[in-house]
């Protein structure tokens, strides 16, 4: 059976703000804080529908949009979907203060699980994917970014807007394409920086990983039965109580495992989120699935493999919406003192879409190619005007700090 590994890449404010830009852009740019915690929310949905972005680690965001819309709507697994009108977030904006979102309950009838155990909920979901995902092509519009530290330092940035090309749910993903439409990077110059391993990935990871249509990797009767399967307490999204599935491995194989979660809408039986961890019981098949190569000597011990992927339900029909992956691992040579740790973090949000007759596929020469280097296919970084009205993931503190040194750096070379 094929098997289809999750694969890496390399290569790779506070308070609310509305105003008007040039080109008629609509920016609304704030916070979005735990309503009880006050603490910052990472990765919350923000969207009219149409155009969307995602909160950044801290909570930050930035949403960009033609005209002013009627609603700005705040969703994350857990929480109460929140939906603010333009004269709200004016409101908010005079007051100077965050978005602030509310955990949801769930009460207990609606975690009854209707006579089924988990696995017969998530075959039943398997069933339903044709029914509650695209019936025609789509070309997605996404922000992509890919950031490698080395210890704590960031040592590369790559960012860039994507086009995604793909087709129905009922076909596979041989016509589906990425093109990169706009990027810049920035990478540490210092020889001691270079990573000299190289795993798969880039921005075609929304391609190969969109495990709802790629079911090759883990959604199949065959995969699921290498698994335990057992339901969590209920959670809910956008309002809606969703199943959520624990999932173990039960055997042994050739090739590592996972472990994770799995989020299904209780009445649609929509798989509405997807967290999933690779095994790191046995680190020699962990390094078979991700290293493509390495120079002889240099020893790679995998530490960390994470894949979130989040689906957006519109109009009856689920879209893929963000996607982020991470992994850590070390090297060092062989008869060296020290050891250098990697991390490496790949996340695309869809900030836009069309579908229908006039969406075509993307061209061949355009088209991203999986052994690419998404830092080879862009060439610059100090524009301050880059990105215009496109919308994008607002850096972390962390990380525009990691810019400004890499910057320093250059400069004094």
């Amino acid at each position: 059976m094929k098997k289809v590994c999750l694969i890496f890449a390399i290569a790779m404010l506070c308070c609310l703000q509305m105003m008007a830009q040039n080109d008629s852009v609509w920016t609304f740019s704030g916070k979005v804080i735990d309503a009880k915690t006050h603490k910052g929310m990472p990765y919350v949905s923000v969207t009219d529908r149409q155009v969307g972005t995602v909160t950044n680690e801290q909570g930050e965001f930035t949403l960009k949009l033609q005209s002013e819309p009627q609603a700005i709507t705040f969703s994350y697994v857990g929480y109460k979907t929140l939906r603010l009108s333009a004269s709200e977030c004016k409101a908010l904006m005079s007051d100077g203060k965050p978005v602030r979102m509310q955990a949801s309950s769930v009460v207990l009838s609606d975690i009854i699980i209707h006579g089924s155990d988990a696995r017969d909920i998530v075959l039943k979901a398997i069933d339903k994917i044709e029914d509650n995902y695209p019936h025609e092509a789509n070309l997605l519009r996404g922000f992509y970014r890919e950031t490698v530290q080395k210890r704590h330092r960031f040592i590369s940035v790559s960012e860039g807007v994507v086009d995604l090309y793909k087709t129905a749910y009922n076909r596979q993903h041989w016509r589906d394409g990425v093109a990169i439409r706009k990027g810049r990077r920035l990478l540490s110059q210092k020889p001691s920086d270079t990573l000299s391993v190289k795993l798969q990935g880039g921005p075609v990871l929304p391609v190969h990983l969109d495990l709802v249509k790629e079911r090759d990797i883990l959604l199949n009767e065959e995969e699921l039965s290498k698994y335990d399967l057992n339901f969590l307490t209920s959670k809910t999204t956008g309002d809606r109580p969703q199943y959520v599935i624990e999932l173990k491995p039960r055997v042994v194989t050739d090739y590592a495992l996972y472990r994770g979660r799995l989020y299904i809408d209780q009445e649609t039986l929509t798989f509405t989120k997807i967290d999933l961890q690779l095994d790191m019981t046995d680190v020699d098949k962990v390094t078979r699935m991700i290293l493509r190569k390495k120079p002889f000597g240099l020893r790679f011990t995998p530490r960390e493999l994470t894949l979130s992927i989040d689906y957006k339900t519109d109009n009856g029909v689920t879209r893929i919406n963000y996607i982020r992956n991470v992994i850590r691992f070390r090297c060092d040579w062989k008869r060296r003192v020290f050891k250098s740790n990697f991390t490496i973090v790949s996340e695309m949000v869809v900030t836009d879409r069309k579908e229908g007759e006039g969406v075509k596929p993307i061209k061949i020469r355009d088209s991203f190619n999986r052994s690419d280097n998404f830092y080879d296919k862009v060439i610059y970084f100090n524009d301050p005007h880059f990105w215009g009205s496109e919308n994008i993931i607002e850096p972390t503190e962390d990380l525009l700090e990691g810019i400004d040194k890499i910057k320093r750096k250059l400069l004094k070379r």
